[in-house]
């Protein structure tokens, strides 16, 4: 999906308001998919000679939960701005995606700005308490270390007075 900013730079007289989804379903992102279509918000205001692009991406993961391994799924949203000069166009290092006729590639810039904000660790909720290390079930469990007959490494045993 392309956005032509070079017409909206060369045709402008009031704020582009543009959303859209963007299906993002057969990209490879680290740890996690996006199954359902992206949502994308943008809004080019021009101001003097720059452009200013204000981005919201509203986007629900799947993954499995870093500490008790159940699939899980979160919303994510995030919103950024990005200033566009006439010159950002043919340069080879700017920070968009553009083409080479001035189109702003959405699709690219919706799975950079996922695999750069969406965080590396993720979990089902913020006090996820994981896993048991004895039977290995899913925290709270009925089990006890006492209980379940485990017994501790010695090498390890200084470590239970931290938790004391």
């Amino acid at each position: 999906m392309l956005l032509d900013i070079r017409r909206i730079f060369s045709t402008y007289d009031a704020p582009v308001h543009w959303e859209e989804t963007v299906d993002c379903s057969a990209e490879d992102f680290p740890g996690y998919t996006v199954d359902e279509p992206v949502h994308v918000d943008l809004t080019a205001t021009l101001n003097g000679s720059v452009l200013e692009l204000a981005l919201i991406i509203r986007a629900q993961v799947s993954f499995q939960c870093a500490r008790c391994l159940e699939d899980s799924s979160r919303e994510y949203v995030f919103e950024k701005q990005y200033p566009i000069r006439k010159a950002d166009f043919s340069d080879p290092d700017a920070e968009l995606p553009f083409t080479k006729e001035g189109r702003l590639e959405m699709k690219e810039l919706c799975y950079s700005e996922l695999v750069l904000e969406v965080p590396t660790v993720l979990l089902c909720s913020d006090d996820c308490a994981g896993l048991c290390p004895v039977c290995g079930c899913r925290k709270p469990c009925a089990c006890t270390q006492e209980t379940n007959g485990a017994a501790v490494d010695e090498r390890l045993s200084i470590l239970k007075q931290l938790i004391l």
